[in-house]
């Protein structure tokens, strides 16, 4: 497949964001220290530099990167920051081995569907 068939569009992922909790791309621009004519392009690129969505993230307190890291598909690797278990939430860590558990479970079932088909 072509790259250009996985467009993330930011510029409408910000615009919606805005519209939705009715904050102004002027308003937006006075937290981020650009004008609003600067948010006003930014809603109508398909693209940003990290480095302004980040301070729009700041700004907005929400994170645009979440969004789009949800719309790549799960299969596709992370890296993952070495941190002290103790240190996250009980839910993280609940949430963490569910979802090792789920790929047991499915790589299980892959297996039995095999040996039946058989």
């Amino acid at each position: 497949m072509n790259p250009s068939e996985y467009i993330i569009d930011t510029g409408t992922m910000i615009e919606r964001y805005l519209f939705m909790n009715r904050i102004s791309k002027s308003s937006l621009g006075k937290k981020i220290n650009r004008t609003g004519i600067s948010v006003l392009r930014y809603t109508e690129n398909v693209s940003i530099q990290t480095g302004i969505l980040l301070d729009i993230c700041h700004a907005l307190q929400h994170n645009f990167f979440q969004d789009i890291a949800d719309r790549l598909p799960s299969e596709f690797s992370v890296s993952k920051t070495p941190t002290d278990s103790k240190q996250l939430p009980a839910w993280e860590i609940e949430m963490a081995q569910l979802k090792e558990r789920i790929k047991i479970l499915e790589a299980e079932k892959a297996v039995l569907l095999d040996v039946l088909k058989k």
